[in-house]
């Protein structure tokens, strides 16, 4: 990534702004204890002259004042820059001894600046004797001498000066390991932003098979890439299932339009009853073609969930009797054997139109299906907190790798496409049972194929049985 782009990234405006945020907090943090070790030091260094006071009050008062002027003299002597700074004078204020010049006696704390402590001797701002002002502690002894000890600022200049040091490098340190840790961060973040920018380019350009690369680590970013993998899954599936409805949308609408075109070219120039069988014929080609694009819309508008608003509370069990009913007669015709057993009123929050167009659906596919003598089954049941609605007959079946397959708009297990049919019934109720939040399953009826649909019923579970209808078989039709 070139350092301009990097430069115009957001991770950068993040990176700056963490830096900076993180740099404040820490030097704020720092001044803070900057001012307290400022405070300690001044408190140290009073607390110092108070105690070397106490200790030449304590001589005075046990040993007399030859004793005090002995102790300062040789501490005078002994102490080097940077040091202490003494003041003796008898009751008329004459110096006794001390190397400090006479002054006016002052009690208590106070402090002298450089210009007080050697008027007759030009200072010398790198001398450190001289250079810093003195804290003293001035006290009046018992016989009215005034006695003073200072010491200068030096040390807690130089150590304020030391920690101020310390406190910038610490600031500078922070700022860069900041930056740095989070230059680190935002490059890899941005390389993976560039990876799905990548994945993305290739799919525009053509390449549906194309997917984010994820890293095993869990985090947000394998997350989002899970998550964007997940939809161009979806995407792909969709992409493919349009290409293959528009497939066969032109191969089913295409024979019966070629049909109609030659009926009609041939009815054009015939007149009375020779030319009505064929606008009959033409006409029922239009009627299947019409059904089709019918069926087709109706699914569109299922999926889009449209249809949610005129859901209402019905009883499933009372809509699988009543078509159930009245397929009866159609499976006698065909030779089938149709039974209704269904177990319990389950209630669901549902559209009936849709309900029973689903229910019709699933048991016109095996009278369509199925040979004359099969045994057709309908029927609710509870299973697992559930209620169940199953067909099942004991036609040829699905095979088990077509099961997934026939839900699909206009599929069909014939290639040929002979049979009466649009291949869409089962994709109609695949979207009505998806409209409802049920689960639809195809499996081996052992012989023939068993469908289930499964609802979560939120009203009615009672176990009240709905008499059976059990119809005889008819013998076969010619």
């Amino acid at each position: 990534m070139s350092p301009g782009r990097f430069l115009r990234s957001t991770s950068f405006r993040l990176l700056a702004w963490y830096a900076a945020v993180f740099g404040a907090s820490v030097a704020i943090l720092l001044f803070i204890v900057y001012w307290i070790m400022l405070a300690e030091l001044e408190e140290q260094l009073s607390d110092s002259v108070e105690r070397e006071t106490q200790v030449l009050a304590e001589l005075y008062r046990g040993r007399g004042l030859d004793s005090v002027v002995r102790a300062i003299e040789l501490r005078v002597v002994e102490l080097r820059p940077p040091r202490r700074y003494y003041l003796l004078q008898d009751a008329s204020g004459k110096r006794i001894a001390g190397n400090l010049p006479q002054m006016k006696p002052t009690e208590g704390e106070i402090v002298l600046p450089v210009s007080s402590l050697f008027p007759d001797r030009r200072l010398k701002a790198s001398d450190p004797a001289d250079a810093y002002p003195v804290v003293a502690q001035g006290r009046r002894l018992e016989n009215g001498e005034f006695l003073l000890v200072g010491e200068n600022r030096y040390r807690a200049v130089k150590a304020r000066e030391a920690i101020l040091l310390a406190l910038a490098w610490g600031i500078v340190v922070t700022v860069l390991l900041a930056a740095g840790g989070g230059a680190a961060l935002g490059v890899g973040f941005l390389r993976r932003i560039e990876e799905i920018n990548r994945t993305t380019r290739s799919i525009m350009d053509g390449d549906l098979s194309q997917r984010v690369p994820t890293r095993g680590s869990g985090d947000e970013m394998d997350q989002l890439a899970v998550n964007l993998n997940a939809m161009l899954d979806r995407v792909q599936g969709l992409m493919e299932s349009l290409k293959r409805v528009s497939d066969d949308i032109a191969h089913d609408l295409r024979t019966p339009l070629s049909r109609l075109r030659h009926r009609l070219e041939a009815a054009r120039g015939k007149t009375g009853s020779d030319g009505e069988p064929i606008i009959e014929q033409s006409i029922a080609d239009v009627d299947a073609i019409l059904e089709t694009f019918s069926a087709l819309l109706r699914i569109a508008q299922i999926e889009s969930g449209a249809r949610r608003a005129g859901f209402s509370e019905v009883s499933l069990g009372q809509i699988v009797t009543t078509v159930a009913e009245a397929y009866a007669p159609v499976a006698e015709d065909c030779g089938q054997q149709l039974e209704i057993v269904v177990v319990g009123a389950p209630t669901i929050h549902g559209d009936r139109e849709l309900l029973t167009q689903m229910v019709a659906n699933l048991i016109e596919n095996p009278i369509r299906h199925c040979p004359p003598g099969a045994r057709i089954t309908v029927g609710m049941r509870q299973e697992k907190g559930t209620q169940v609605l199953f067909v099942a007959d004991t036609g040829p079946g699905i095979p088990a790798g077509e099961r997934e397959k026939v839900f699909r708009r206009f599929y069909r297990l014939e290639a040929s496409r002979t049979t009466p049919g649009s291949g869409l019934g089962l994709a109609l109720v695949k979207a009505v049972a998806d409209l409802h939040g049920a689960s639809l399953e195809l499996s081996d009826n052992r012989p023939g194929l068993r469908v289930s649909v499964r609802f979560h019923v939120n009203g009615d579970r009672s176990t009240q049985r709905i008499p059976r209808a059990k119809l005889p078989a008819a013998s076969p039709a010619a």
